[in-house]
């Protein structure tokens, strides 16, 4: 039977609450307690353990002292210069990932070219290889079925023939029979049977040169097909070979619009600090000029007081009587 124990703890009271006891005393372990009373309740077990005052000092504070000495201007120079020379390693930190993310970057654009560049060549030879395994495909079953139909004509003349040679058989032997009934009429039969065979000949023969210029034209039209499938394979080709071509133009012509772009910029650059500088030396020209017509006019006006006074002397005018000197 198990039992639930409910355990209560007190602190033993002492004189002072802030006493401190010697850490050399030892430490009374809680088993080696006695309890003083053990009472049965509803929920277990119920007994009361005295524990003895604190055995060890308090732990002491993590915190510095608010009493620490004063900082001095030496301390702060440190600060400063160990701050400065943080900071001037935080530049060059930033420096170099700049310098490294560039180069990285660079890296990655010629990775890309590159990669575009073996694309392209493995797509125009799998298209070069995909257009000759289809010719040769069809070269091959141009032939069959060109071997196919001559097997079939050269058929139907031999069964032709075999029938020619039949019916040749059979009116020979009809005619023999109608020689043998009918002597009377012999040689005109024989003359009508004979224009019947040479125009039975003469049909055949017709047959076969038409058999025969029917073949040459088909053998003629097959040699015109595959040349011109040669050449339709031929256009395929250059014309897969000119896309290629005109890839690496564009790749040429960006590399060239951006170097022209580059050099655009510079020009324009350029441009704008000779305008500025011409400005600068045209204002500077102009306030020359100004300056000496300002000066010419006041020498100008001092040469004409200068003429007025004399001219006024000789008319007999005492001049220290006239107003201030002016044009």
């Amino acid at each position: 039977q198990a039992y639930n124990c409910l355990i209560h703890f007190y602190k033993r009271p002492t004189k002072h609450h802030h006493i401190m006891s010697n850490p050399a005393t030892p430490r009374t372990p809680l088993r080696s307690l006695h309890p003083e009373d053990v009472r049965k309740t509803p929920g277990g077990l119920s007994l009361d353990i005295v524990l003895t005052p604190a055995l060890r000092p308090a732990p002491r504070s993590a915190c510095k002292s608010l009493t620490s000495s004063p900082i001095t201007s030496a301390d702060i120079s440190e600060k400063l210069s160990n701050a400065a020379i943080r900071r001037e390693e935080v530049l060059q930190l930033r420096k170099e990932n700049i310098d490294e993310k560039l180069a990285m970057v660079q890296n990655k654009k010629d990775e890309i070219v590159k990669e575009k560049a073996t694309k392209t060549k493995e797509e125009l030879d799998a298209k070069l290889k995909d257009s000759e395994d289809n010719k040769n495909f069809i070269l091959k079953k141009t032939k069959d079925d060109v071997k196919a139909h001559l097997a079939k004509v050269e058929q139907k003349m031999k069964d032709l023939e075999v029938l020619t040679e039949a019916e040749k058989i059979a009116r020979k032997l009809a005619l023999d029979a109608d020689i043998m009934k009918a002597d009377e009429n012999r040689s005109e039969q024989l003359e009508k049977r004979i224009k019947d065979i040479q125009e039975h000949v003469d049909y055949v023969k017709s047959v076969s040169a038409t058999q025969e210029m029917k073949k040459k034209l088909y053998l003629a039209g097959l040699e015109k097909s595959l040349e011109k499938a040669g050449k339709r394979k031929e256009e395929a080709v250059a014309k897969v070979v000119e896309v290629a071509k005109e890839e690496e133009v564009k790749v040429e012509e960006a590399k060239l619009r951006r170097e022209k772009d580059e050099k655009a910029i510079q020009d324009k650059v350029k441009a704008a600090l000779n305008e500025k500088s011409g400005k600068v030396v045209e204002n500077q020209a102009n306030k020359d000029e100004m300056f000496k017509s300002k000066m010419e006019e006041r020498n100008r006006r001092a040469e004409l007081v200068r003429q007025n006074k004399l001219r006024l002397e000789q008319e007999g005018v005492d001049g220290t009587n006239l107003g201030p000197e002016s044009a």
